[in-house]
């Protein structure tokens, strides 16, 4: 409990050092956000902008990070709280950037997913007669990590630049990408901003909305029956459920239901894994257990979701995917291709 304690105390610090050095949750300088988009010609100013919020571009390096908390966790007990917490600020100040992005490079599989992921939903949209913009290098963090930790004055100073940033493109409907970006700029954000006045949708609101199905959709790869693992934010704190349904039953996808689903759906075990590594792969396993149990292809429409029951595939001889992932095969007919998802 002691060293648990100390990792979340040192996990708020480091956190808070880095948006403050960097405005990126895990201390990284460089931009490493926009590689997904390099070949998508996507406009850098449009009334509709596709707001990512590095979410699912931060997840080889999350992966990455998590690892070498758990390695750190054994130090704790024999380390001075004061020593230790000043090897981690060091750590995170000097040493985060080149030490995550080598470290990262591993994680192959994941970052190929998550650029395909976010590939497919501009594919989808493209096909929908939409043309989001994209910010790029510009484009900020969303500060959903500082908020979920109870870190709220951070939170509102990075709601409240996040805010200018979104108006200054012009921009009259902002896109997400994912639940918990969704849920801070829909519900978080106007608590603290006099005069939110952006229209924020889910992309998959929008695709259900639109109605149409794609003129040839490419079978190929893609699984006839699928088992929908619905995240908690998503479905409980926003009340979207039935979207991903639509979407799925247009593409002549069979939707099934595990037990514990939509508004009642069980914990895919994140974000708590820094600190409670094992705690976080016992909640995961046992929800794997279950979607494996109804179907061995897996649907989920969260990246942390997706670094969480992705763990157990090869243990399970499941298949995880993003609904991204699915519309990419349907929009674009691949995922990017390998040389791409290798480059540093």
């Amino acid at each position: 409990m002691r060293s648990s304690k100390i990792l979340i105390s040192q996990a708020l610090n480091t956190i808070s050092g880095n948006m403050e050095r960097t405005g990126d949750p895990l201390g990284l300088k460089t931009v490493y956000w926009t590689r997904w988009a390099e070949n998508l010609d996507l406009p850098r100013q449009g009334p509709v902008l596709l707001f990512t919020a590095r979410m699912y571009q931060m997840l080889p390096y999350v992966v990455q990070a998590t690892e070498m908390a758990e390695m750190a966790h054994p130090l704790v007990p024999v380390l001075s709280i004061k020593t230790f917490a000043k090897m981690a600020e060091i750590a995170g100040a000097v040493a985060a950037d080149p030490i995550l992005r080598l470290r990262a490079r591993r994680a192959r599989d994941i970052r190929s997913r998550a650029e395909s992921a976010l590939a497919g939903i501009v594919h989808a949209l493209g096909d929908a007669g939409i043309h989001p913009s994209y910010l790029y290098e510009k484009e900020p963090y969303s500060g959903v990590l500082l908020h979920d930790l109870g870190m709220e004055e951070a939170a509102i100073r990075v709601a409240r630049s996040v805010y200018r940033t979104l108006k200054g493109t012009g921009a009259e409907t902002v896109l997400t990408v994912d639940p918990h970006t969704t849920y801070m700029l829909r519900h978080v954000f106007p608590r603290y901003i006099a005069g939110f006045d952006l229209n924020v949708r889910h992309y998959l609101e929008v695709l259900a909305d639109v109605g149409a199905v794609p003129k040839k959709i490419r079978k190929s790869g893609l699984p006839e029956k699928i088992v929908m693992h619905d995240s908690c934010v998503m479905t409980r704190d926003l009340g979207v459920v039935e979207p991903a349904r639509a979407v799925l039953g247009r593409l002549g996808i069979e939707v099934l239901e595990p037990e514990n689903t939509k508004t009642d759906t069980a914990c895919c075990g994140g974000p708590v894994e820094y600190a409670f590594a094992d705690l976080s792969r016992s909640i995961s396993c046992i929800r794997a257990k279950e979607l494996a149990g109804v179907c061995r292809d897996v649907l989920v429409a969260c990246p942390i979701c997706l670094i969480n029951l992705m763990k157990h595939e090869k243990l399970m001889g499941i298949r995880v995917w993003d609904m991204g992932e699915i519309l990419n095969r349907v929009f674009a007919g691949r995922f990017i291709d390998e040389s791409i998802a290798q480059k540093p």
